[in-house]
């Protein structure tokens, strides 16, 4: 846990441009104004158009969320026309925000608990927000900072005011991923034997 906190505690701007587009740190603006135009950079696995990945650029290299609106400039439709001809061009520029993503998933893992609570669910990122505007974060500094900063300082808080909020070790998730990968090989094993 030590290990991971000063990781979270040492995030340095991300220096990547992609696409003429220098991308500040992943932040909660950034996360809900994604999650507003229902993009698929946040999604595993989901499928990504030239268009949506431009737009995601825009969110991303700007706190200020008006520019999502501005007309395509004429350096982002030559990306467009570049991408939509050239998939290799588009799957290489892809795999740098990939990159951008996986910089700063730095999240601190914690243990499930299985109790549902009940009543109206507030969103966590709001939940995040509002707890570090309560101990003194100026709000837009609690919206832009980046994002597992905000969530360390959040389950820091938490603690401090007495939550039983369990965090994994970097012991403990290299011991459950072990598990995991030990499991995954042996539910292989009886499918290759059924198959000869």
């Amino acid at each position: 846990m030590e290990k991971r906190w000063i990781k979270a505690a040492t995030i340095l701007p991300p220096t990547i441009k992609i696409c003429g587009a220098k991308l500040l740190p992943f932040c909660l603006r950034h996360r809900i104004a994604l999650e507003a135009l229902n993009s698929p950079v946040i999604e595993p696995e989901a499928e990504i158009t030239p268009t949506q990945f431009m737009l995601a650029l825009r969110v991303l290299s700007s706190h200020d969320l008006t520019t999502i609106r501005r007309p395509w400039t004429l350096r982002e439709q030559f990306y467009l026309a570049w991408f939509n001809h050239s998939k290799e061009k588009f799957v290489s520029e892809l795999r740098k925000l990939i990159i951008y993503f996986e910089a700063q998933n730095l999240w601190p893992r914690i243990w499930a608990k299985d109790n549902q609570t009940s009543g109206v669910q507030i969103p966590w990122q709001l939940t995040v927000v509002s707890s570090l505007v309560r101990c003194g974060v100026q709000l837009e500094d609690a919206f832009c900072m980046p994002e597992a900063q905000a969530v360390w300082m959040y389950f820091a808080n938490c603690k401090a005011e007495g939550a039983k909020v369990e965090l994994m070790t970097e012991e403990e998730w290299e011991a459950i991923r072990k598990d995991m990968e030990e499991r995954a090989s042996a539910s292989e094993q009886p499918n290759k034997l059924n198959r000869n």
